[in-house]
């Protein structure tokens, strides 16, 4: 058995009430020092509906109590002391079930707390990536400009390159023309027929020559 209010182990002597419950001397006290209520059922209790009984009484005991008793009142008293042990039962029972179910629900509200904790650190990180992937995302636009601009300008400066090109080409080639033309011997200008001084005899060119 066990006190109804303290749920501690009875031993001894203890007061069983008239609403069907039982309390340890302590508890007794001071449900009758309080609001003289039952903390089980909420009954009004007094001193006349609170009675002492022993929880393990001797072999004496129980035959000096049972003496002279008829039969079919030890049956009544033992129908009723069975009905009330299983009651006791009972209410232990509803007492270890209501223990772990609060147990239950701490755990659950501990478990609760951190799953919160987790999810606001996980909406937060969230809430940075996020402004952080807004934040790429402008850069990459930003990029994205910058890269048609040097592309725009890259074009311009093929093209400008295409044109030097072209006109160095030119340049050369006239260049070349040029050169060629310079170094050309003069005989290529002026053609005339020049003779051969070896080829003629001596008194041919004396004769030859004009008088003066």
């Amino acid at each position: 058995m066990r006190c109804n209010a303290c749920w501690r182990e009875l031993e001894g002597r203890a007061i069983s009430t008239t609403c069907g419950h039982l309390f340890c001397n302590e508890d007794a006290s001071k449900i009758l020092s309080n609001d003289a209520a039952c903390p089980i059922c909420g009954q009004v209790l007094s001193k006349s509906l609170m009675k002492p009984v022993d929880i393990n009484p001797n072999d004496e005991w129980a035959n000096m109590a049972m003496a002279g008793v008829s039969p079919q009142i030890l049956m009544k008293s033992a129908y009723r002391s069975v009905m009330f042990y299983i009651g006791q039962k009972e209410l232990e029972m509803q007492y270890k079930m209501n223990k772990i179910v609060a147990q239950c629900r701490q755990k659950c509200e501990a478990m609760q707390e951190k799953f919160s904790e987790k999810l606001e650190q996980v909406h937060t990180a969230y809430l940075k990536m996020a402004k952080r992937c807004q934040m790429m995302e402008q850069e990459i636009g930003s990029l994205t400009k910058d890269k048609q601009e040097l592309q725009e300008k890259f074009s311009e400066k093929s093209r400008q390159k295409r044109k030097l090109d072209e006109m160095y080409d030119q340049l050369r080639s006239e260049y070349e023309s040029v050169k060629r033309t310079a170094i050309q011997p003069a005989s290529s200008f002026y053609a005339r027929n020049q003779p051969d001084l070896f080829s003629i005899p001596a008194a041919n060119m004396v004769d030859s020559r004009e008088p003066i």
